[in-house]
């Protein structure tokens, strides 16, 4: 590949890094202020709050314990949730919003929505909105595609739904089997900065044993808890 480079004129090799930089940008997100046009991976870097998000649920084990963990460290969270889960589950889901938590999109059925057509796209959107609208909560206004992988035909149907893209900045990878929880606390205290939009899973029994150290941990450094959509509405960049 060096020696391909090598090989190219001055501007060939312009035309490769700028291919290159649209790649990146298209695959992993605009840079700079763009971000607030197309959704939020982060909130502001001087601001010290953070947002917990929970992706794939509501799950039928596992949810009543999340939800009273957070209610016992008294935090809000943003829940990504999987429109057939919603719907199968719809009073666990209603629990969830009455707690005080966001509800947000994360499709219906969770597919790789980056292999799929723009109105596929949409459809899989709107089919988890419409599970909301009929449980009486808020129609989402954020989509996280399940992954997180995405491309410009998602970015179009966003633009289409007047929705944004939601990412992340700190993975707790808690999905993996024999994570524990420490570890779990330990990667989000020691990984959060300001405007960190945390990434965790419902149903992950040692996700909601870490809840009590994460809470400790990052309020000693003088973090405070926000939903996604209060971070967004704060400046997001």
């Amino acid at each position: 590949m060096v020696m391909l480079v090598k090989r190219l004129r001055g501007w060939e090799r312009r035309l490769l890094v700028a291919f290159i930089a649209l790649f990146l940008c298209v695959e992993w997100g605009p840079l700079g202020d763009e971000r607030s046009r197309w959704g939020i991976a982060r909130g502001h870097p001087f601001v010290k709050e953070v947002a917990l998000t929970f992706d794939d649920g509501p799950r039928e084990w596992g949810m009543t314990e999340l939800l009273a963990a957070l209610n016992d460290i008294d935090a809000r969270a943003t829940f990504f949730l999987v429109g057939k889960f919603a719907e199968r589950y719809g009073s666990l889901t209603q629990t969830i919003d009455a707690a005080g938590h966001e509800i947000e999109n994360h499709s219906y059925t969770h597919p790789r929505l980056y292999t799929l057509w723009v109105e596929k796209i949409m459809r899989e959107a709107e089919r988890c909105n419409e599970v909301m609208e009929a449980l009486d909560i808020r129609i989402p206004s954020f989509l996280r595609p399940p992954g997180g992988g995405f491309n410009l035909k998602i970015l179009y149907a966003m633009r289409r739904m007047n929705m944004r893209l939601a990412l992340w900045s700190v993975n707790t990878i808690d999905y993996y089997e024999g994570r524990t929880a420490q570890e779990i606390a330990n990667n989000v205290i020691k990984s959060s900065k300001p405007g960190s939009v945390i990434l965790m899973h419902s149903g992950v029994p040692a996700t909601v044993e870490a809840m009590p150290a994460i809470a400790k941990g990052l309020r000693e450094r003088g973090f405070r808890f926000v939903t996604l959509q209060d971070m967004y509405n704060g400046g997001a960049i």
